[in-house]
């Protein structure tokens, strides 16, 4: 039964995020929307499925579209940082009705065995937060947009887009160049819009609904340190070996903005072509790693990277089992957690080389594989190729952002589906492993 539960919800998150993705180019090819460049039909869908899987990567400048055509691009980013059953979910409650048994076990069974008799208040408060940090966002890039030259009406437009793309974790911008030579308050205010888009909304119920007297829960109190450690460590990495090498002016807010950004956002407050390799091997570390379960990034979660590595330093230490503020990770988890790590990377590697057997030689391999990193981990960050991509590069890069969006969530609940418990028990026996 459950396993049934389970690959309906796969059906319907897998053909919901397609339907949209069709809608999404049907609307942007659609008689009122104009862009000064021209817009293909394959740039329309590429433009789509970025838009849909919140990643933030263009194949066309955002700002060549009409107002109209930005709009477009800001509704499918939001039905996707939403998550298109949790929009519809949203929708239902707002009509003052309800909806099925049926449909609250699909909802839990995505939730990881969230409660089904709190899914109602679960959906209530991701919207009730989503739609309250978009409008504090909103309020604070206002001032930051006018500080800057634009007009009230202008700046209101500007805010608007931006924190919605902030706090969904798509990194489209209305500048041509992203927010390089933008002021420090506006690349704060979008820093804290991603961050409290990454953190998840199983972390964001957990603080706004807990008890007085009672504990945050330990995926509550992983999801905040491991994100810290991640901004903290990305910024002392990012400003330390840009120092080192010939980068010595970046300042500081640009590698905390990097640092924070680089994790599923997509924005750039510096030329991304310019900066040491060593510098895009680090970010590259940190798109792969991504933001947290259940949020509106991607990439491989940091619950899933900090059960890897307390399992390491278990396995250091001698010790048989991994324990974190008092309480024990299973078995089954950690196995979960190496499980999707393992086939994160693995679609990596399956993607940069299909990209380096079909594009041109001359094309540095570490900008590909950053390019494909991106598109996974639904960053968004690119070093230039997205726009310059034949069409089967662009198709590529769209594989691999439908299933960045998809694939941890996909992977996670398959391997949910799929615990059997056996009454047999086996001989144990040893494997030489070095």
């Amino acid at each position: 039964m459950a396993a049934g539960i389970i690959r309906q919800s796969q059906f319907y998150l897998i053909f919901s995020f397609l339907g949209m993705i069709v809608l999404g180019a049907l609307l942007l090819k659609a008689p009122f929307v104009t862009h000064k460049g021209g817009l293909a039909w394959l740039d329309a869908f590429f433009t789509s499925v970025s838009s849909v899987c919140v990643v933030g990567m263009a194949s066309v400048p955002i700002d060549g579209f009409n107002t109209a055509g930005q709009l477009v691009v800001v509704f499918l980013v939001q039905a996707g940082g939403l998550g298109i059953m949790t929009l519809t979910a949203s929708i239902i409650f707002f009509l003052g009705r309800d909806f099925s048994w049926g449909g609250k076990k699909v909802l839990a069974s995505i939730s990881d065995d969230f409660p089904i008799n709190k899914i109602n208040v679960l959906i209530k408060t991701i919207v009730l937060y989503t739609f309250a940090i978009e409008f504090t966002g909103f309020l604070l890039l206002l001032p930051g947009f006018y500080w800057q030259g634009h007009s009230l009406g202008e700046s209101a437009y500007f805010a608007f887009f931006h924190a919605v793309a902030a706090y969904c974790n798509a990194g489209f911008s209305l500048y041509p160049t992203s927010f390089t030579g933008q002021s420090v308050y506006l690349k704060m205010v979008i820093s804290m819009l991603v961050i409290c888009g990454g953190l998840g909304f199983y972390v964001i119920y957990d603080i706004l609904n807990r008890r007085p007297g009672t504990y945050f829960q330990v995926n509550t109190k992983i999801v905040v340190i491991t994100s810290l450690l991640l901004i903290a460590g990305g910024t002392l990495g990012i400003k330390g070996l840009e120092w080192l090498g010939e980068n010595k002016t970046l300042s500081w807010a640009d590698a905390f903005f990097q640092s924070v950004i680089t994790r599923s956002a997509g924005f750039n407050s510096v030329d991304m072509q310019n900066l040491e390799s060593s510098t895009l091997f680090i970010m590259t570390m940190l798109m792969l790693i991504g933001a947290s379960p259940n949020s509106t990034g991607g990439g491989m979660k940091t619950t899933t990277f900090a059960v890897v590595v307390l399992s390491v330093w278990s396995i250091v230490r001698g010790h048989g089992r991994v324990v974190v503020f008092k309480r024990e990770i299973s078995a089954a988890y950690q196995m979960k957690a190496f499980a999707i790590m393992i086939v994160f990377l693995m679609i990596v590697i399956v993607c940069t080389v299909f990209l380096c057997a079909t594009i041109s030689s001359s094309y540095p391999l570490k900008n590909i594989g950053f390019e494909v990193v991106s598109a996974l981990s639904t960053t968004g960050l690119s070093l230039g190729y997205a726009e310059v991509a034949a069409p089967y590069g662009k198709i590529a890069l769209m594989c691999c952002m439908f299933l960045g969006r998809l694939g941890p969530f996909s992977i996670f609940m398959f391997l949910a589906g799929r615990n059997r418990h056996s009454q047999l028990s086996y001989p144990q026996e040893t494997v030489i492993l070095a």
